[in-house]
């Protein structure tokens, strides 16, 4: 961890401890994970999670931008490496998608659960604009009905994302999604 100046010793190494144990926490439960049990994990109190991150909000954006930004990063190379605007749009939304679904961190940055975390909202908004610029590209390729927008993008995204964390949610969710995707392509 990055060593804050005029923090005594034992001050840091309690921020370091929040730090590791939220990523272990969020990782395992999603961004919403009590922030008792990350304090738990750490072996500190709460009051030191709060006297030291200050907020929910302060703590993702101090553990978890670097975490989203590195998944991705590794999303953007994997979509751009398709050779079609078709292609790079169908790996966009299958990986998209994919997280969403084994990434309980993911999804919740992906739906803009903690609108106020800045560092990781900015994060998710690169990805925002990748997602639009494939449907940019699949437009101007010819390859995607007109009619799919990006605001399309996201609400197939963001259903995904709800219908994935839901446990009430039909089992035939992701091909009800997959059916819709599959209209929107042109012959």
């Amino acid at each position: 961890m990055k060593k804050t100046p005029g923090l005594r010793r034992d001050a840091q190494a309690n921020l370091d401890k929040l730090h590791t144990a939220a990523l272990a926490v969020f990782s395992r439960r999603g961004l919403s994970a009590p922030l008792e049990d990350i304090a738990r994990e750490a072996g500190v109190s709460i009051g030191t999670l709060y006297n030291r991150v200050g907020s929910r909000e302060a703590l993702i954006d101090a553990v978890v931008p670097a975490v989203v930004g590195e998944k991705l990063k590794t999303l953007t190379e994997r979509t751009l490496s398709q050779q079609s605007p078709r292609g790079q749009l169908e790996t966009f939304i299958s990986e998209m998608i994919e997280l969403q679904l084994s990434d309980p961190v993911m999804n919740d940055a992906m739906l803009r659960r903690y609108p106020d975390a800045t560092a990781l909202i900015t994060a998710c908004e690169r990805s925002t604009a990748l997602g639009k610029k494939l449907v940019e590209n699949a437009h101007t390729a010819g390859s995607l009905s007109e009619d799919f927008t990006p605001d399309d993008l996201m609400a197939v995204l963001w259903m995904a994302g709800t219908a994935s964390r839901d446990p009430a949610a039909p089992v035939a969710w992701r091909r009800v999604v997959d059916r819709g995707l599959a209209a929107a392509w042109t012959a």
